[in-house]
Parts: structure tokens; sequence; C-alpha cells
């Protein structure tokens, strides 16, 4: 204790320290200093050597050491140049730990694995003992086999037993003691390889033995004991279990021991009646809800795309479909799903609850250069839709390939609404979009006529011209505050669409922003882009901005303050209602827009909010005229996805009048995060593909064909048939063509389906 006082004053004062030690116990226990501390031990170590390292610490022992090196370590570097005994790396979490020699029994046990940190490593010049990697929870560890202490069992005896996580790298004989359920034999593949060869001069360096590099290189003479994933351990017990195994372990266990009759009837024959029901003596029953609710990233998506069919597709490698399915949902995948959207999916993904969610912006921009879909033959209707933003445009995409004439009509002299007005390039990639804008307008039935600035006159036209009219000229009237000084302010709409211009507006050195929302933070970077110094947003409340424009303003460095109320605008800036003034050469107002109807007919019905009036619709976006709908800003303020998902549910509600057929809204009820079973699934890196992200899915709702139910069904009663394609749903048309059933006269309503399907399909209900 009295040594370990003295090192730990002495890092206080000093990075680097020079221990002179005689087999003191806990050196380098829990300490770190800013910057690093460095400690080298001269003379063998006791137990606990680097116990609780802590980043930035390293510590060389130019000895051996005792018991519990690396014990607890959270990320210190721990060298040893002679041997270590038991326990080496126990419960380690992070860091790295390299022995010289060999290391005794229970090694690398219990270590865990943070997925947003690197994994732990123990790298072993010689041997290990008995119990090696026990419980191993992610760890990697390098076993040389150079002068090992056995040289018959580099890893000792039962290497790996309860290991769920990591990879153990060894070079040298080992018994067959390890056990095939938690690890198997393999030959490294060539990621594997190459890990091992990048790293392993380091290794080699830090114990000074650069000399084995080219002995230790030699592929042929390396193996790896991998960890058996609990789907791949579920299937290594394939067949039914016997009935007398199921009873012993699980059906007699369920009685308890007791039963509520022993005090009335103590001689009563208690023992367990030799049958199990089946048929209708159970009082539930498996029922097999393929794609019958709605993974969460389809279900809170306000187009409600099917991104787990799309993931499958690409599983199958039918890259096409799954594009050509995606397109049917949105013409702009790449420009909102890849860049602006928020990304409702993945706030809700339940791979979130394994390591992170599906990378949904991989998969929009990738649809980017993919041509449209071919349309149907025509339906003989043509429909005009006034606006050319998100909503507008989805509105006339579903109808021309649904075989339905579009006429747009835009005020400005492009389409695209605010996505191609205000948002800033920075943000929505203009290659992209100007990709997605072409393939738009080469859509055959969708007609664009620009600058149409529309009125009551031409309005009465439409509806005489035209089968329906579609409202989608979403909110571009900004809000205003009348305080002294108004005059003076900018808002936010006309700043933000002359940035995108070709004459944006010049700013000051310092720039107030009224309003902390996520325009907000869009004006704020187009300021600093424009070359103010100092953006400061101000609001009443805590600034509702979030996802990735805060983050863009807060990387450029804009200020947030709030509660800020504005009482004047002055030359030199804004006065709140405390007197302080905030200088500012430049005032932006970024309070939200309204609609501006002037065109639309007194017989279209609106609802007063906040002084701006807002078109009332019903929940297919018809308005009290039947023949005229409405969709995005001008029903309520919205994401341009909700804008995107309102045209399509317009759009299909026309298409079904035109057809006589029953619109038919997305009604899909959410499935319970607790029907999934995650358990089953491995954390790992999200690579940067399309495939990565399709192995990662939870294909929640949806079947993956992992026949895990079928595996663990104890009586055989659940099997896998082929059916015919077809049905009135498209999704489900095109899915694989098979089904699970479960056979009544075997299954004993266990349960153990529902309770292994990853994917929440098997549900027990009530017979």
């Amino acid at each position: 204790m009295e040594f370990e006082r003295m090192v730990r004053e002495a890092a206080v004062t000093s990075s680097s320290l020079l221990l002179e030690s005689y087999g003191q116990h806990n050196i380098g226990i829990r300490l770190q200093r800013e910057g690093g501390l460095h400690l080298q031990v001269n003379g063998p170590s006791g137990q606990r050597l680097g116990c609780m390292g802590m980043p930035g610490t390293t510590i060389l022992c130019k000895g051996p050491t005792s018991d519990d090196v690396g014990y607890l370590n959270i990320g210190a570097e721990i060298t040893v140049l002679g041997d270590a005994t038991n326990g080496a790396c126990n419960a380690m979490a992070n860091g790295k730990v390299y022995i010289g020699g060999s290391i005794g029994s229970r090694g690398l046990t219990m270590t865990k694995w943070n997925p947003e940190y690197d994994k732990p490593q123990l790298w072993v010049l010689g041997s290990t003992g008995d119990s090696f990697a026990e419980f191993n929870c992610g760890g990697i560890a390098v076993v040389c086999g150079v002068n090992p202490k056995n040289p018959d069992n580099i890893l000792g005896y039962r290497p790996c037993v309860g290991m769920v996580g990591g990879l153990i790298y060894f070079r040298g004989p080992i018994d067959d003691s390890y056990p095939r359920t938690n690890a198997r034999l393999d030959q490294p593949n060539d990621q594997q390889w190459q890990w091992l060869v990048e790293n392993m001069p380091v290794y080699l360096g830090k114990i000074g033995r650069a000399d084995l590099f080219s002995t230790l290189t030699r592929r042929d003479e390396w193996r790896i004991l991998a960890t058996v994933t609990p789907q791949e351990r579920a299937l290594m017990f394939s067949g039914p279990m016997p009935m007398a195994e199921f009873r012993n372990q699980f059906w007699n266990k369920a009685f308890g021991g007791g039963d509520p009759l022993r005090d009335l009837a103590p001689g009563l024959d208690r023992s367990v009646i030799e049958t199990i029901v089946t048929g209708d003596l159970r009082r539930r029953q498996p029922y097999w809800a393929n794609s019958e609710a709605a993974a969460p990233c389809t279900f809170y998506c306000p187009i409600h795309i099917p991104t787990v069919e799309r993931l499958r597709l690409i599983r199958e490698g039918r890259i096409d479909e799954a594009y050509e399915m995606l397109l049917r949902y949105t013409p702009l995948p790449a420009s909102v799903c890849g860049a602006v959207c928020p990304n409702l999916c993945m706030e809700n993904c339940s791979r979130r609850g394994v390591d992170g969610p599906i990378e949904i912006q991989i998969l929009g921009r990738a649809v980017g250069n993919f041509p449209a879909p071919t349309p149907a033959e025509s339906l003989g209707k043509k429909v005009a839709v006034i606006g050319g933003g998100p909503a507008g445009m989805n509105v006339a995409w579903q109808l021309a390939l649904a075989g339905v004439e579009a006429h747009i009509f835009e005020k400005d002299g492009r389409i695209g609404g605010k996505l191609a007005q205000v948002i800033p390039w920075e943000r929505l990639s203009q290659a992209i979009w100007d990709v997605e804008i072409k393939r738009f307008l080469a859509m055959p039935n969708i007609k664009v006529h620009l600058n149409v600035d529309m009125d009551k006159e031409q309005f009465a036209g439409l509806e005489r011209d035209y089968d329906y009219v579609v409202i989608a000229v979403g909110a571009h009237e900004p809000r205003r505050i009348p305080f002294p000084g108004h005059e003076r302010v900018i808002t936010a709409l006309d700043f933000l669409k002359k940035a995108k211009s070709e004459t944006p507006m010049a700013v000051g050195r310092e720039v107030v922003v009224i309003g902390a929302g996520n325009v907000g933070c869009d004006v704020a970077c187009e300021a600093y882009r424009l070359g103010a110094e100092k953006v400061t947003l101000i609001d009443i409340q805590k600034p509702l901005a979030f996802g990735k424009e805060k983050e863009a303003a807060e990387a450029h460095g804009a200020v947030f303050r709030w509660p800020v109320v504005t009482k004047e605008v002055t030359p030199i800036g804004v006065v709140t209602d405390s007197g302080e003034l905030i200088p500012a050469q430049t005032t932006i107002i970024s309070i939200g827009d309204v609609p501006a109807l002037p065109f639309l007919p007194e017989t279209i019905e609106t609802m007063s909010v906040g002084g701006a009036a807002w078109i009332t619709t019903d929940q297919a976006h018809v308005t009290s005229n039947a023949r005229i709908l409405a969709v995005g800003d001008v029903e309520k303020p919205g994401l341009a996805t909700n804008a995107l998902g309102a045209g399509k549910t317009a759009a299909e509600y026309i298409i079904a009048d035109i057809k006589g057929e029953k619109w038919q809204p997305f009604t899909k009820p959410l499935i319970p995060h607790k029907a999934l079973t995650i358990t089953h699934y491995f954390p790992g890196d999200s690579g940067p593909t399309e495939s990565d992200q399709a192995d990662r899915c939870l294909s929640c709702a949806s079947c993956r064909d992992c026949h895990l139910c079928e595996t663990i069904c104890p009586t055989g009663a659940i099997s896998r048939r082929e059916i015919e394609p077809g049905g009135s749903d498209r999704l489900l048309a095109r899915q694989k063509t098979f089904e699970y059933v479960s056979d009544d006269n075997k299954c004993i309503a266990c349960g153990f389906c529902a309770d292994t399907c990853p994917c929440g399909i098997w549900t027990m209900n009530a017979f």
C-alpha cells in the first residue's frame, strides 16, 4: 500500500515513472494523467499489474508478473517481457496486453466489449494454461507458440468454454477439449490474416523480438477458434427433442414441485399425468404471422417504404428489383432519404438494440442513377397538380406510374419547392439533385408548366379541364412579428432562396437569427458560408433544432440562446426584453412559413391556426370538394418526407377512384419490440455497402427463413413448404414462395417457436 501511494503521488508531477519492483501488488492501478502516463517496472511485479488500467497509460514490466495482469483493464497498454501467471486480462474491456512469455490458467476470461470501442487484445509469445478464454465476450487473443510451456497443447485444457464473442488466433497443436457449441476451429480468412500480419510487427516490437516476424507470418501454421453464434448453435441441435427429454427438462419443471391440494388431501397421488396435450386440447395455438405487422422502419416512415423487403431483395442479389421497388414509393430516394430526411426509420430501427441502426442514407444514395420504372398503360385520365415541391412531385410520379397524365403548375422557374430553393447544397448534393430531377422530368405522362402564378380564374379552368386537382403549393409566406425595427429584418425564406442563387445577399460580420429551429440552423450555415464570423440563434423557448441541421450549425460555431424575447431591432443589433443588446449587422427571422392561397375557391374549407389558413382534408387528403385534394404544408407543416408520403397517399386515392375500387389506407400495426428475439444477432461494424446493411437487418415482422422454429420445435410439428406466388398484396406476392406451418396433431403449445423467432413472426394465440 505504501508503494502504491508513492507511485500515485509521483504520477501527479511526472508523466514518465521508473519503478524498482520486488513483487509489489497493484502497480499502475487506476492511474491516468492528461497527455498520457508511462510506467517502466524493473524487476518482477506482484498481482494486478495495470489493474483497471486507463486509456493513455502504458506500462512496461521488464520482468515476469503475477496473477491478474490487466484485470478490468479499460484502455491501458501493458507489456510484460517475461511470463505472467493466472488470470491475465480477466474481465478486460479495452486496451492491449503484450506478454513476452507464457501465461497461466484462465487468461482472457469474462472479457467485455462495447461495440463503440476497439476490442480488447491479449498477445502471448508462448502458450496459455487451462480454461483459456472462458466466457470470453469479445476479446481477441494471439498465441504464438514460441517456446511454449506445453508444446503439445498450447491453449491448455478446455479453452473457450462458454465463449460468446471474440476470436482466438493460435500457432501450434491443441487437443480436442474445446467445446464445439462455443468455438469453431478454422483457418484465418483473408481479412483476419491481414489483421494479424499488420499488427504482428507492433507486438514483436513491444517485446523486443522483431527477429521472429518471418517465423510468425507463415499463414499455413496459424489457425483460429471463432465464436459460434447463437443461430449456429441452435442449428446444431437439429431434429426434434425426444419427448422424455422435453418432459424432464421443461414440462416437469414448470410445475414447481407443489400443488394447492397438499394440505387438504396429503395422500392424494400428485404425480404428473403422463400425457402432453395436442390438437383441440391445447390452450394456445401457434400462428405464422408473416408480414402482417409493420417493421418500425416502415411504420414510422411517412411514405411507409418497406425497407425490410428492400433489404431482403438486396441479400438475394436482386438489386434491380430493390431499386425499382423503392422508386415506386418516391422519386427522390437519394435526395431525401439519402440526404435531407432526419430518417425516422433509423431513429426507430430495432437494430439499435444490438449496435446501431441500418444506415438508410447508404441505401437511398445508391438509387440515384437508377432509371425510372416503366409506367402502366394509360387510364385515359389527367390530373392537375398545383405546386412542384416534394408533395406535388410524388403525386405526379405515382399517377404517371399508374398510367394517369399529370400536369404540374409551378410558380417558380424550377421544380423541387424548398428542396431546390432553400436547402443548402452542402446538405443536399446538387449533383445528386440534378440527376433525380432529370429522371423525374423524363417520366412519361408528367408535364411541367413553370412560372405559373395561379389565380382564381386559372383554378376554375383546371377544375373544368382536369379530372382531379391537387393543391400542393406548400408554405411560402414567411411569418413576421411587428416589433419596432421589423423592417430591418430579413426573412429566412428570402435569405435562403438568395443564398442558392447567383447573387446571394451580403451579410455582416455578426448575424442574429430569430428562431432556432432547423431552418434557422440552415440560415446560420449559409451565413457562415457567406462571410459571417459569429452567428447567434435566439428563441423564446428551448430550440427545436435537432439532428444533422443542428450539428452542422454547431460545427460552424453557431451559438444558441434561450429564452430570449426580441424587443427591438436596431441598426447595431437586437435588443432583448431585458435590455441587452446582441450585436448584429444582419438580423434574419426564422419562425416558420404559412400557405399563400389567393386562388382558393371559397367552397374549399380551411382552418385558421395562428392567423393563417390551412386547407382541411380527410385521411385521403380529399378536401370539401371530392375532386380537389390538398397535400403537404398546405394541410400542416411537416418534413419533406411527410410531403412525399401525403403525395403518395393522395395519388393512391385518385387511382383507386378512377378504377372504381375502394381506397385502402396503410393500416398495418407496429410489431411489438418484445416480439423480436434480438439476442440472435451479434454486434459488429456497420459496413459502407448496401450488402453490409442488408446483412445487418433484423427483418422485423418478415420471415428470414432461418429454420430456427423448425429446428427448436421439440415435437417436430413445424415444417416449411412451398406455396404458389400471388395475392392482392403486391409486396407479399413478390416474396419467397414459402411458408412455415404447424401440425396441430404434433404441436403441444410450448411456445418455443415464438420465443426463438428472431423476426417476431410466430405468435401464440388463444385457441
